[in-house]
């Protein structure tokens, strides 16, 4: 009998020493993650290339770089602003001279662009592996502080391309790597859609250009990666 007894104390034993490790064998860590912190703020760099119209006196794009802030939201809600500075060159033509041969010189580009964007996670507020797939879509603000090129003497006022101050419209997708809870990359492919005003010496008759509109939509597409700080 006291062996008996033993013997079932020592399988209770036994029973309560595997079942924790039996517990801990069988679990399998989640891939997805909750993103805790609710701000973050980065500085970007990349690239932009752009349509310069039917006529080519359009900004054709140049480096991008700049800053960004964002908040989330709740779920897979975010919004987020930011403000960037593309460099680069458009060129200076006279609509008098041949088709082919209206270039007559170039022009800086320096353009501040101002924008707002809702960005949807894919993922909703957590992450997959460390990633976060977005969509985004908003819409800002562009304008050109360049000064006039020397070749833009040459042409009448009228004639001159002038990029002024535009309003342009946004969307695309994005992804970002969280490395840690406080830090993160990203990196993100946009499309863009402007409006160049045709300047009004375009429209001469005597040129003989055709069908000339006041106006006319182009578009652009950016590539930029971030690096982010979040809180």
């Amino acid at each position: 009998m006291r062996a008996a007894c033993s013997t079932l104390v020592l399988a209770v034993i036994a029973v309560g020493v595997a079942s924790p490790r039996s517990a801990i064998a069988q679990t399998i860590p989640s891939p997805y993650r909750f993103i805790e912190e609710k701000q973050e703020v980065g500085l970007f760099a990349g690239y932009m290339s752009a349509g310069t119209g039917r006529f080519g006196y359009g900004p054709s794009g140049g480096t991008l770089f700049g800053a960004r802030y964002g908040v989330e939201l709740s779920g897979p809600l975010a919004l987020e602003a930011a403000v960037g500075v593309l460099r680069g060159t458009r060129d200076v033509i006279n609509p008098a001279r041949p088709e082919g041969d209206r270039v007559i010189g170039e022009a800086d580009v320096r353009l501040t662009m101002i924008d707002g964007r809702m960005r949807l996670g894919a993922t909703g507020n957590r992450t997959w592996h460390g990633l976060n797939p977005f969509l985004l879509i908003g819409g800002g603000v562009a304008f050109d502080s360049a000064e006039r090129s020397a070749a833009e003497a040459l042409l009448d006022p009228d004639e001159i391309y002038k990029f002024g101050t535009k309003f342009f419209a946004t969307i695309g997708p994005g992804v970002r790597w969280f490395a840690t809870r406080r830090f993160a990359l990203r990196t993100d492919a946009v499309f863009s859609l402007w409006q160049l005003k045709t300047p009004a010496g375009f429209g001469d008759p005597t040129l003989g250009l055709s069908d000339v509109a006041e106006s006319e939509w182009v578009s652009g597409l950016s590539a930029t990666a971030t690096f982010l700080f979040r809180w």
